[in-house]
């Protein structure tokens, strides 16, 4: 085939296709991916349930007590009795309100054990000596002629057997031992005549408690018993020409030297000197725990209370009365010498007819003022 119709052939096939391909349908256009369809909003979260108001805290309940002394206004020894009280008060947060009250306002003076015993009052600052009506013992834990001077009876309390015969003691009238309270050591006597010779005892006409007043019954004393708030009048009127009530501080305050001539000082009679606190049992053992610790913990910051700034107030109270005109002299060695042998055969007398707690008291007492003399502790 020539050159030219070899060309020819070439171009008449492509003339062909082009139109073959201008005549085909034209590819459709690819359709288009169809749009997510969009995500449902989410739904809104409930709104939270408010939770209740919490009710109003009910108001905690508040426990009244009552308190007696044994001790008039007036008297220094009240002190420790308002001391104990406000102390109370303060420390419980106004959950415990103890009342105050003097000797005789609720209950007879002295006759505070008593009213723990009926439910009269709750809390007792007293005398051991007040309850030997009710346990023959009861003197020793505020003094025993002969026996233990203040820093000994402290610790024969602590270190002895003393809270624990304490509590022994007032149990069985309902009570709850707490504490002891120190007054300084006594004055042997206030009287209007003089104390020279053995024979003179047996002129008093005197007012006194414990087992010291039975020891002066049997040296042949005529001896009656007066709450302090009498002292004065009765000495006045000639009821009695004797008494003895606390030490020098308290006798002054008290004016007891308008009615005195002579201040005998001796450390036999009462060579330590204080009181008692205890609490009705049921009025105790209902507070809560807390309450109850407060109380007895209060009740042992007062043991010093009045002894502690005493020491020096007797100082000073004994140079006043001496300046007042009182003659102050120690008791002659002769009625001093009488006396301890005196107290000494009458507490074993006692001891054989008494209870068994009496024997036992006298016993523990007599053991550790042993146990400290032989340390050199008086």
């Amino acid at each position: 085939m020539s050159k030219r119709r070899i060309v020819a052939l070439v171009m008449v096939v492509a003339l062909v296709s082009g139109l073959m391909a201008a005549c085909a349908a034209p590819a459709p256009a690819p359709a288009p991916a169809p749009a997510p369809a969009p995500a449902p909003a989410p739904a809104p979260a409930p709104a939270p349930v408010p939770a209740p108001a919490p009710a109003p805290a009910e108001p905690e309940k508040v426990i009244n007590w009552k308190c007696q002394s044994a001790f008039v206004t007036g008297d220094p020894w009240i002190d420790v009795g308002l001391a104990l009280v406000d102390r109370i008060n303060e420390a419980s947060g106004g959950r415990l309100v103890v009342d105050h009250f003097a000797a005789g306002a609720v209950v007879p003076a002295t006759e505070e054990i008593d009213g723990i015993r009926t439910g009269a009052i709750d809390l007792a600052h007293t005398c051991g000596g007040y309850m030997m009506h009710l346990n023959t013992a009861g003197a020793f834990f505020d003094q025993m002629p002969g026996g233990l001077t203040n820093v000994q009876l402290t610790y024969w309390y602590t270190a002895g057997e003393g809270d624990e015969l304490g509590r022994e003691m007032v149990e069985p009238f309902g009570a709850t031992w707490l504490n002891n309270w120190l007054a300084a050591p006594e004055d042997f006597a206030y009287t209007n005549f003089p104390l020279e010779t053995l024979a003179d005892i047996k002129k008093l006409k005197m007012r006194s408690a414990g087992l010291g007043a039975e020891v002066l019954t049997e040296m042949g004393a005529s001896i009656i018993f007066l709450p302090g708030g009498e002292l004065y009048e009765s000495m006045q009127r000639g009821v009695i020409n004797a008494f003895e009530y606390g030490s020098a501080d308290n006798a002054w305050d008290m004016g007891f030297q308008e009615v005195m001539d002579y201040c005998y000082i001796s450390l036999t009679r009462a060579p330590s000197d204080g009181g008692i606190i205890v609490a009705r049992t049921e009025a105790f053992e209902a507070l809560p725990d807390d309450l109850k610790a407060i109380v007895r913990y209060v009740s042992e910051t007062v043991r010093g209370v009045y002894y502690e700034s005493s020491i020096v107030k007797v100082a000073e109270a004994l140079q006043k009365i001496k300046d007042y005109g009182v003659q102050v002299q120690p008791l002659p060695k002769e009625i001093e010498d009488a006396f301890l042998a005196e107290a000494e055969a009458y507490m074993d007398k006692k001891m054989a007819t008494e209870p068994a707690f009496f024997k036992r008291v006298v016993e523990s007492q007599r053991a550790f003022k042993k146990l400290c003399e032989a340390q050199g502790i008086y």
